[in-house]
C-alpha cells in the first residue's frame, strides 16, 4: 500500500520543477520551459455534478502574508465526457464566477441537476477559474466513460469504467504498534476480495461521512494545494477475506496524517473505500516514487510521470465507486 496527496503531489512537484518566485510573473509558460496544462477531477458513483479543473503548471506565489500559491485556470477550452454504456454525451460548463459584498470571497454559481435547483457557493480558497462542471451525466458501476478535451490545436482523451466497489464489512478503532512511533489508535477494515481478479483501491478515512457533501466539492478541486491524505492499494498479496486492515500500514506519503491526529479523536471515523483502474493506481505510485526520489545512488532518477489521458497534459481521469463504513469513536 502507497499514501500520497494525489493533487497536492502533483503540484507541489509542477511547482519544485519550476521553482517558486519571489514576485509575481507571467503565468504563461516560456518556451522550452514545462508546457501543456493539468487535468483535475473524477466521476464517482455519488450524486452528481461533478467538478473538474484544468490549470497551467505555472503558477504565482505571494510572499506577503498570506502567502499563498495561485494557478491560473484554463477558461477557453471545450470538455466533452461520454457515458459510453448509456449513449449520453456531456459537454461540461464553466459556472458563473463573481466577488459579492466586502467579504473578498468569490461566490460561484451553477445548476444542481441531481437536485434540479440553482446552487450558489463560497469559495473560501482557489479560485472558480478554470472549473468545469456536468450537466446530464451519472457515474454508474460497470460504465465506460471517454474524457475528451479540447484545447486551442490540441486534443487530449481517456476512457476507463467505473469498476464496482468493494463493500467494507466491518471497521474497528483499535490500537496499533506502529513501532518506532509507538501505540496509537488507527482505522482497521474487513473486506471480501472479489476472486480471481486484480482490484486496486484508494482508501481515505475522515471525521465525517462522505455521503454529507459532494465528494469532490468546488472548493475542495479549487485550491491550489488541498490537504487530504489518501492511500493506494493493491490486493495482490492480501487473502480473499482481509480482517482488520491497517488503513494506516504501509509507506507514508510527506503529509500523512498519523494515528493519534484529530480524525481519531474525533466522536465519528469513516473509510471510504474507491475503486481504481490499474492505470490510475500506476500514475499514483508514480507520484510517490518521484516524490521520494532524492537525487541518491539508491533512489531513481526523475522522470516524467505518464498520465492515463493522451496528450502533452498532466493529471489522472479517475472513475471511482465508492464505499463507506462508518462508527462512533469516543474520545479516549
Amino acid at each position: 500500500m502507497r499514501k500520497n496527496n494525489y493533487g497536492l503531489c502533483l503540484l507541489l512537484l509542477v511547482a519544485g520543477l519550476l521553482c517558486a518566485c519571489e514576485e509575481e510573473v507571467d503565468l504563461r509558460l516560456d518556451e522550452g520551459m514545462l508546457h501543456g496544462i493539468v487535468f483535475d477531477g473524477c466521476i464517482t458513483n455519488l450524486s452528481p455534478p461533478y467538478f473538474f479543473r484544468l490549470t497551467y503548471p505555472s503558477h504565482l506565489q505571494k510572499t506577503e502574508w498570506p502567502q499563498e500559491i495561485h494557478y491560473e485556470g484554463v477558461v477557453d477550452a471545450e470538455i466533452v465526457i461520454t457515458d459510453v454504456t448509456a449513449g449520453v454525451k456531456d459537454t461540461l460548463i464553466q459556472p458563473v464566477c463573481k466577488p459579492r459584498g466586502t467579504d473578498g470571497l468569490e461566490y460561484v454559481s451553477y445548476y444542481d441537476y441531481y437536485r434540479q435547483k440553482k446552487v450558489m457557493e463560497v469559495l473560501y480558497s482557489g479560485n472558480g477559474k478554470g472549473v468545469y462542471i456536468t450537466t446530464k451525466i451519472y457515474g454508474i458501476e460497470g460504465h465506460t466513460y471517454i474524457l475528451d478535451i479540447k484545447y486551442k490545436d490540441e486534443h487530449y482523451v481517456s476512457q476507463e469504467v467505473m469498476i464496482p466497489g468493494t463493500p467494507i464489512t466491518d471497521l474497528k478503532k483499535l490500537e496499533v504498534d506502529l513501532g518506532v512511533k509507538g501505540k496509537a489508535w488507527a482505522p482497521c477494515i474487513s473486506f471480501v476480495n472479489r476472486p480471481e481478479e486484480d482490484n486496486y483501491y484508494l482508501l481515505v478515512y475522515s471525521g465525517r461521512s462522505i455521503r454529507g457533501s459532494q465528494y469532490v466539492s468546488l472548493d475542495q478541486i479549487t485550491q491550489s494545494a488541498p490537504g487530504w491524505s489518501f492511500s493506494i492499494l493493491s490486493d495482490e498479496y492480501l487473502d480473499e477475506n482481509v480482517t482488520d486492515f491497517l488503513v494506516a500500514e504501509g509507506d507514508e506519503g510527506p503529509n500523512y496524517l498519523p494515528p493519534g491526529s484529530d480524525y481519531y479523536s474525533a466522536d465519528s471515523l469513516y473509510v471510504y473505500m474507491m475503486s481504481i483502474s490499474k492505470a490510475c493506481y500506476d500514475i499514483y505510485d508514480q507520484m510517490i516514487r518521484q516524490l521520494r526520489s532524492d537525487g541518491g545512488a539508491y533512489t531513481p532518477r526523475p522522470v516524467n510521470i505518464e498520465s492515463n489521458i493522451s496528450g502533452d497534459i498532466w493529471g489522472c481521469f479517475r472513475v471511482s465507486a465508492v464505499t463507506e463504513k462508518g462508527i462512533s469513536t469516543p474520545r479516549h
